[in-house]
């Protein structure tokens, strides 16, 4: 066999060896946390449909994956009982606030995104559904956590059309959801301190 044929061969098994390298590091994330997040949820009474972000895919109890890129609106509605609607959105906890607040602004814009390292919260959801009396209106309370998920979702594809910077989207993101999930924020107490070196979302 000649050696031009030898050395060819073992340039390809290089890079065959190379990309097996890549594919494991750069889907370790993944594999370790998966692109989708279970959540836990239950109403009383139980067997109400549960609705996410329009669809329905279950009654519960139920235990729904729903993708970590993305917040969403989860909607549980009963036959005579008036709706509940959550948001559910990507992590802002202490140590992502702290961070955001220190200047890590394009980390965690970055993070957000591309939808690495996302929890989201709530975590569990458990509601108690309150009846329709005879010739009531089954209204929702939620209608402010719609809007707010629907303009988090519209500033996602903005990111993702690139017609936003990593910075004025995590700017804007925080913006909304001081606005709309003021509860999501945690007490001035809960962040870690600036230096804490973290700029991705919390685990």
């Amino acid at each position: 066999m000649s050696m031009p044929m030898i050395s060819m061969r073992t340039s390809v098994c290089r890079i065959f060896a190379l990309l097996f390298v890549f594919v494991l590091t750069s889907g370790c994330a993944t594999i370790i946390k998966g692109t989708t997040q279970g959540i836990p949820i239950n109403s009383d009474p139980s067997g109400a449909d549960i609705l996410v972000d329009g669809m329905l895919v279950g009654t519960t109890p139920a235990d729904v994956e729903v993708k970590r890129k993305r917040d969403h609106l989860i909607v549980i509605e009963k036959k005579d009982y008036a709706p509940k609607s959550i948001a559910v959105v990507k992590n802002v906890g202490g140590a992502v606030w702290g961070n955001i607040i220190a200047g890590g602004l394009i980390g965690w814009g970055v993070d957000a995104a591309s939808g690495a390292q996302n929890n989201l919260t709530p975590k569990t959801i458990s509601v108690k559904l309150e009846p329709v009396g005879e010739g009531g209106q089954a209204t929702d309370s939620g209608q402010n956590s719609s809007v707010g998920i629907g303009k988090l979702n519209d500033l996602d594809q903005m990111r993702e059309d690139d017609q936003i910077s990593d910075e004025e989207y995590t700017r804007a993101r925080v913006v909304l959801i001081e606005k709309y999930f003021p509860e999501m924020i945690p007490e001035p107490d809960e962040t870690e301190p600036a230096g804490s070196g973290s700029t991705g979302l919390d685990q």
